[in-house]
């Protein structure tokens, strides 16, 4: 009995073998469009139809009619209905162009001219029942197609950059003299519609797509193809010469890592993933060799939950000399112990041998923003600003504090973690939230700046405000380098009118704007900050940031960005080399010499 999937192969290669004549899809569209009836032999079901419930069976969004669609792009959700990924908008290329499919059917076509691949507008490209021989690698520069179908021609194998098409919901292959499939096509995560019959392909794929269908074939791919091999080591940037390198001594040098690991529960959407690699046994240890091999002083980690803290990395980085501090988000308060050690949150660790903890403390934005005078001067103004409780106080999003005394300097050091909301529509809160957390920095270091210190220290004396200590803020902000947020950290102050504000109303953000004292800068905007810091199918920019204070630090060095010939290879993280979707910063500091010490 032959199965559904592969009844639906065999309707596919019956359409496809009805399609020969030239330019058969455009005209079975121009006569649809145009209301009139179909030409004799003229089939007029598109094969884009068939992505509506799919041969699985599945529901999935349509690919969309043959208009042009620039700009657009989707969400994948978080098992718990949290959003995860970012949108981010393809920029229109010709904004006159108004069509977006191109069919080169039944023309006998030898070769394709490359300069077709510039046409990075088109979402459905039919270049079926030629006489082509290959199909250029170049073709994965139609970033945009969501159909295309090679059928009817005489290809022998497809090029493995055929699994950089991110957008493809349709791939036709039929009657070619195929005789495997590129394991690079595992990548092809939203692919709905593979149509293989009439190709010598081994028995082993014709009966998964039998019993499994296109999402089969694709997992198994995905899954079973071979571990490509691993990127070459992210460069060190120098970009000073230390003064201590001066002096022959590292005294006051200490180095700092920023890395949101990916929660573990937070994996489930990941489709272009080999499963394996998703897998946490994996990945934590990944995960663990690499924050070991920087042996930075300060590690700042985001997305860890109480057991993962509790259970792996402090029993593990206290064999290294490490210890640290982990504060959960606040929904844990309202939560059994169990389901409590399942939140993430925000860990601190440092090593014992070169800092000493004096105190540590959470920065809960809920309960600052409702609690404090940052935003009103009394709770009974609260009910004002209905938006601090609709949008501010719905997230829970927290920092955490280390004051630290450096052992061999004994400069003082704040060392913050802070993990923004993550949502793209929400500007706003990510903005006051990184205000609230400045808010309480102020405070908190003066607090610190007050703290006496031993009569032998250098220091003594020094530190006569707390702005004057220094300080550093790893965290995944969420906010790209033309944010709100960046402008705040970076200048220093932002208007309350600002348009990631959007007219909502927060207090005295919002009417006097939003000040911080501590001149700080972005320790890879030395550089010109990195292209991107989170690298998924569906957006690629900097979000995560180590800010230091200006008047206090210099910044000696920094790790680069990955290899530019692996990231051309891959659509995102995570993978099995990079066991995130965020990449780990890695800065090296130095304390400047201060007046009289």
């Amino acid at each position: 009995m032959v199965s559904t999937h592969w009844q639906h192969q065999i309707h596919l290669a019956q359409l496809s073998r009805q399609s020969s004549s030239p330019h058969h899809h455009a005209r079975a569209a121009a006569t649809l469009s145009r209301g009139g009836t179909q030409p004799s032999g003229l089939t007029l079901q598109d094969p884009a139809s068939l992505l509506n419930g799919g041969q699985n069976g599945q529901s999935s969004p349509s690919a969309g009619s043959s208009s042009l669609k620039l700009s657009g792009g989707r969400r994948l959700e978080r098992p718990e209905g949290e959003g995860l990924e970012r949108v981010q908008l393809e920029k229109e290329k010709d904004k006159r162009q108004d069509w977006a499919a191109l069919d080169l059917g039944g023309q006998g076509i030898r070769n394709l001219n490359l300069a077709l691949f510039n046409y990075n507008f088109l979402d459905k490209l039919y270049i079926n029942h030629n006489r082509l021989t290959s199909l250029p690698g170049a073709v994965c520069k139609l970033g945009q197609l969501t159909i295309l179908d090679v059928s009817g021609n005489l290809l022998t194998v497809l090029p493995p950059e055929i699994g950089l098409m991110k957008n493809l919901r349709m791939l036709l292959i039929i009657d070619n003299n195929l005789q495997s499939l590129p394991p690079e096509m595992g990548m092809l995560y939203r692919l709905e519609v593979l149509g293989i019959e009439g190709n010598p392909l081994p028995d082993s794929i014709k009966n998964l797509m039998s019993k499994e269908g296109t999402r089969g074939i694709i997992g198994d791919l995905r899954d079973n193809g071979p571990v490509p091999l691993p990127p070459v080591p992210r460069d060190w940037i120098v970009l000073e010469e230390r003064e201590s390198e001066k002096d022959n001594a590292d005294e006051g040098v200490f180095s700092v890592v920023s890395y949101n690991i990916l929660c573990d529960r937070y994996t489930g959407i990941y489709g272009y993933t080999p499963s394996w690699a998703l897998q946490w046994d994996f990945r934590r240890e990944s995960i663990k060799q690499e924050v070991v091999s920087y042996d930075a002083d300060i590690m700042c980690l985001q997305e860890v939950d109480l057991a993962t803290y509790e259970e792996f990395l402090l029993p593990n980085l206290s064999q290294k000399d490490y210890t640290g501090f982990h504060w959960p988000k606040s929904r844990a308060k309202t939560m059994s112990e169990a389901e409590r050690k399942k939140v993430d949150g925000c860990a601190i660790f440092y090593k014992k041998s070169v800092f000493k903890l004096i105190d540590q403390q959470p920065v809960e934005f809920q309960h600052v923003a409702m609690n404090s005078t940052l935003l009103v001067p009394d709770k009974d103004s609260l009910k004002n600003y209905p938006d601090i409780f609709n949008r501010v106080a719905t997230k829970d999003n927290i920092a955490t504090v280390c004051f630290l005394e450096h052992q061999r300097t004994g400069n003082r050091l704040i060392a913050v973690n802070a993990h923004l909301d993550w949502d793209p529509t929400y500007g706003d809160v990510k903005l006051v939230q990184v205000g609230l957390l400045l808010g309480e920095l102020q405070v908190m270091a003066d607090k610190f700046a007050k703290l006496p210190m031993p009569d032998d220290s250098p220091m003594k004396g020094q530190y006569t405000s707390g702005k004057k200590i220094p300080m550093v803020i790893g965290g995944d902000f969420n906010s790209t380098p033309d944010s709100g947020v960046y402008q705040l950290l970076s200048k220093g102050s932002v208007d309350g009118d600002h348009m990631d504000v959007q007219g909502y109303k927060y207090g005295k953000f919002t009417e006097n704007g939003v000040r911080h004292p501590f001149g700080l800068k972005s320790s890879y905007g030395n550089i010109g900050e990195l292209s991107f810091t989170n690298c998924t199918p569906t957006f690629k920019d900097a979000i995560d940031y180590i800010w230091y204070s200006t008047n206090s630090l210099t910044v000696a060095g920094l790790l680069g960005e990955p290899d530019k010939e692996y990231m051309s290879k891959v659509i995102g993280f995570p993978n099995a080399h990079f066991p995130s979707d965020h990449i780990s910063l890695l800065s090296q500091f130095q304390f400047k010499k201060m007046n009289g010490a």
